[in-house]
């Protein structure tokens, strides 16, 4: 990386590393059938009273939905059909001049985990399952982060998921601090103290996690004040982008540059590249697949095109934004693979060793570390000699995917960006 921005100095207005769109997940403590047993048993409740139990909680928690949208004069609607609920989200706070608070409450029927009940041997039983059930989203506008979703199941065991934006939240901060720039979307056209606006980036990771999302989690849950107050939510990271912009003086550096990038990254990297992206090589028990894919977004709301390379559920990503910043984005969906250096018992003893890094919000601070080191080696110096020249008259454009490469192949033999397996990755469980 250092390299690249040393090479194009004088094209460069600066660079800015920052998380992007964040997911992060609640999870309570009855997660299993047999968490969900131990539950209704230490609330005594009997097999009887389990579904009068809980279709009155579900109810309870859609009214609150309904009473808070009432009470902050916000409207609540029910999805019937398909609809980008952030873009219907974003209009209504526009229409309505929303800069703080509730902005809306959309619930839509969608696929959920729950739970079955049956008796076996004349014994009851709790199993998990898979129904349908009304879901809550609730749209505000946050002073910190602008606008954020949280995404409520009304039946148990009631997971919530909260959606931030970082590039949102910095843009407040830089805003705050008397700090100019331009911004389009998610991506910043210039800053100017490009110094300054990474050091507030670089906060994101350590803030009060837990506390920013249990607030939400009791505003949109009513059973966190009574039922559920000694059963606090345990936050998890569920996905998290992590980018770093170059963000180039003027469009027409990077419309000569990307291209060579784009064909290059298309034609030079294969699996093995690829995983040495993310630190890691491929080995004999590597169980997964390693998918590289080209793609034109001038259809999206910030024309370009990018390039993808999948390895399992993670991917890493370059794209050309608003013609004038590249972007490299590293997400992360499962962190297994990745290590953390923490302390552990071993043998009675505190020890610091490399152990595997887990979901939980604690360690959002080695997702920005493992995620900027990978965007940082996807810019590693390229010989020369391997970079496509510019492209002319002679290259394809018949269809989007192939359109910045040469219409004959290379005379060289080219590593295949592609590697599958029998099996994919192992899910990772919610309690582990």
């Amino acid at each position: 990386m250092k390299e690249f921005i040393t090479k194009y100095a004088d094209r460069i207005h600066g660079v800015l590393s920052c998380f992007d769109r964040m997911l992060f997940r609640g999870y309570l403590p009855i997660m299993s059938g047999w968490q969900m047993a131990q539950f209704f048993n230490s609330s005594n409740i009997r097999y009887r009273e389990l579904k009068p139990f809980l279709l009155e909680h579900a109810a309870r928690v859609k009214q609150h939905g309904v009473d808070l949208a009432e009470k902050e004069g916000r409207p609540f609607q029910y999805l019937q059909e398909k609809v980008r609920k952030e873009e219907l989200a974003r209009q209504i706070a526009e229409r309505d001049h929303i800069e703080d608070g509730l902005i809306c409450v959309l619930s839509v029927l969608e696929p959920c985990r729950t739970f079955s009940f049956r008796s076996e041997k004349g014994k009851p039983f709790v199993a998990s399952a898979r129904r349908k059930c009304l879901f809550l989203y609730y749209y505000f506008m946050d002073r910190d982060f602008g606008l954020i979703h949280v995404k409520l199941q009304t039946w148990f065991p009631l997971q919530i998921q909260v959606y931030v934006n970082g590039h949102e939240w910095l843009a407040r901060k830089l805003k705050e601090n008397g700090i100019q720039y331009r911004k389009h979307e998610n991506a910043f056209l210039w800053i100017e103290d490009m110094a300054r606006a990474q050091a507030f980036s670089d906060r994101f990771a350590s803030l009060e996690w837990p506390r920013i999302l249990n607030s939400y989690a009791r505003k949109v849950n009513p059973l966190m004040e009574d039922l559920l107050e000694s059963l606090p939510y345990y936050w998890v990271t569920a996905q998290s982008e992590y980018s770093t912009d170059i963000l180039f003086k003027n469009a027409s550096h990077l419309s000569e540059l990307y291209p060579r990038l784009l064909s290059h990254s298309t034609l030079c990297f294969g699996a093995k590249e690829v995983m040495s992206f993310l630190g890691k090589k491929i080995r004999s028990q590597f169980e997964g697949e390693v998918v590289t894919d080209v793609s034109d977004l001038s259809f999206k709301r910030i024309a370009g095109s990018r390039i993808k390379h999948r390895v399992k559920q993670n991917w890493l990503k370059m794209v050309d934004k608003a013609g004038s910043v590249l972007r490299l984005e590293m997400v992360i969906n499962d962190p297994e693979g990745f290590t953390v250096r923490k302390e552990v018992t071993r043998k009675g003893k505190k020890v610091f060793k490399w152990v595997d890094m887990l979901k939980g919000v604690a360690y959002l601070f080695r997702y920005k570390d493992v995620s900027l080191a990978a965007n940082g080696r996807y810019l590693k110096p390229w010989p020369k000699s391997t970079i496509p020249p510019m492209p002319s008259a002679h290259w394809t454009a018949s269809r989007p995917e192939s359109r910045l490469l040469p219409s004959a192949p290379p005379k060289r033999s080219i590593p295949s960006p592609v590697t599958r397996s029998r099996s994919s990755a192992p899910c990772w469980q919610a309690n582990t």
